[in-house]
């Protein structure tokens, strides 16, 4: 019996510590470009196809790209997913913020297959209708749980603190609108989106350069043009002195408050990025972070304490988060009101900076030593418009800071004046 695609990868992890050659790219046409990942210690093959649209983009909300994108592999008679189970892949289709993609892993032995599977699902035409009224019900069934869940109750009560209404930021936290049914509409919206010009196709793993040329060649449909409306239309964040300073949103049944101490987050490419990366390591970054020192390992409010970053190279919201039980959540929030008072004034130590640049240079090794890894980054780097190499030249940046350059940085950006306070607490 052959071995997966999957345990391959995991007999890989499990060698020594070695990093990944680099992504380099290469021209398939006028309209899509291709990186490959080569490596060969393995025979495996990661492909990773970004449709430049996602749910931030008002032309793929109002043509549904999301379902017509992510229904691809289910036709009626399930032809399609009876040919990926036959070669052991599963093909992943998703939408996200900007993007819409089509990942999957294979054997070496098995790539013309995968890539002919890939060819006949972004063509697929023949949707299943029993698949698209389930996916409509699921959805309904998902908006009606997601309602009732404190982390998502909390992060929507923080959206709706920055962003104004209409901004995609804010839209992915809201009442998503009804599936469209109509298979014919569908695949006509997925024909626009495959064909549109910033096409990417990844490959990775056991594949020569061209060995990925003869690969990329024909496997998408030629190019078209660009519909109005595709570039998302994000507004200015809600400047911090028109900003509630404290909101409460209010859920049945519940023995815990929830807190997100937030603002907007900085962007990736703004220049004081590398130094934020230091200065929230410290902050909520490890285990013995100032948040979870004073939260859990002082005084036990809590399990769990961290901060959280949902920006980009746009600004999202950034903040501390913990949750206690509900008879003590004004320490809890005294204790969390606290660590940022106290950074914001103080600062971090130096011993605090060495730590901080000793994790961020580790970890970033361990990001490099699988080629599927590697390729990852470097997609994501082209779909925030970021050059290569960019995120991890982050961290080198931030290496020659200097602690009063870091200190600097936290006066201004963590000043308490700039957070709002969102709890999630028991309804009365």
């Amino acid at each position: 019996m052959r071995p997966a695609p999957l345990l391959l990868s995991f007999l890989l992890a499990a060698v020594p510590a070695v990093a990944a050659p680099a992504a380099r790219s290469f021209e398939v046409d006028d309209a899509t470009t291709a990186v490959l990942v080569e490596d060969h210690r393995a025979p495996v093959v990661w492909i990773e196809i970004d449709f430049p649209a996602g749910t931030w983009s008002p032309w793929a909300v109002r043509e549904h790209v999301e379902e017509a994108f992510e229904i691809q592999m289910h036709d009626p008679a399930g032809v399609l997913r009876q040919r990926a189970d036959r070669l052991g892949v599963s093909p992943r289709l998703s939408v996200g913020r900007r993007s819409s993609v089509v990942g999957v892993s294979c054997l070496k032995e098995d790539l013309t297959g995968t890539l002919d599977l890939i060819r006949d699902l972004l063509a697929n035409r023949n949707f299943d209708r029993h698949e698209l009224s389930r996916r409509r019900e699921e959805r309904k069934i998902s908006w009606q749980a997601a309602r009732r869940e404190p982390g998502f109750a909390g992060r929507q009560a923080v959206s709706r603190v920055l962003f104004s209404p209409g901004d995609p930021r804010r839209r992915d936290l809201e009442k998503p609108a009804r599936l469209l049914g109509d298979p014919a509409r569908l695949a006509a919206a997925r024909d626009v989106l495959v064909r549109l010009p910033g096409r990417v196709i990844g490959f990775a793993g056991d594949l020569s350069l061209k060995e990925a040329e003869k690969a990329a060649a024909g496997l998408l449909p030629p190019a078209g043009g660009r519909p109005a409306g595709l570039d998302p239309d994000l507004r200015p964040v809600v400047p911090a002195n028109a900003r509630k300073k404290s909101v409460t949103a209010r859920l049945p049944r519940l023995t815990q408050v929830y807190f997100a101490f937030g603002r907007d987050s900085l962007p990736f490419d703004d220049p004081e990025y590398p130094v934020f990366l230091v200065a929230d390591h410290v902050l909520g970054g490890h285990f013995y972070s100032r948040l979870l020192v004073a939260l859990r390992h002082e005084g036990g409010e809590t399990y769990g304490a961290a901060t959280l970053n949902l920006g980009d190279t746009v600004p999202g919201a950034y903040g501390l988060g913990t949750f206690t039980r509900a008879a003590n959540a004004a320490v809890a929030e005294g204790k969390l009101r606290e660590v940022l008072r106290l950074l914001h004034e103080n600062g971090i130590t130096e011993d605090e900076r060495q730590a901080a640049l000793g994790f961020l240079n580790g970890n970033r090794l361990f990001r490099r030593q699988s080629p599927d890894e590697v390729l990852e980054r470097a997609l994501r780097e082209r779909r925030l418009g970021l050059p290569p190499g960019f995120l991890d030249d982050a961290v080198e940046r931030a290496s020659s800071l200097t602690l009063d350059e870091i200190n600097r940085f936290v006066f201004r950006f963590y000043d308490p004046a700039q957070f709002s306070m969102v709890r999630v607490a028991p309804a009365r």
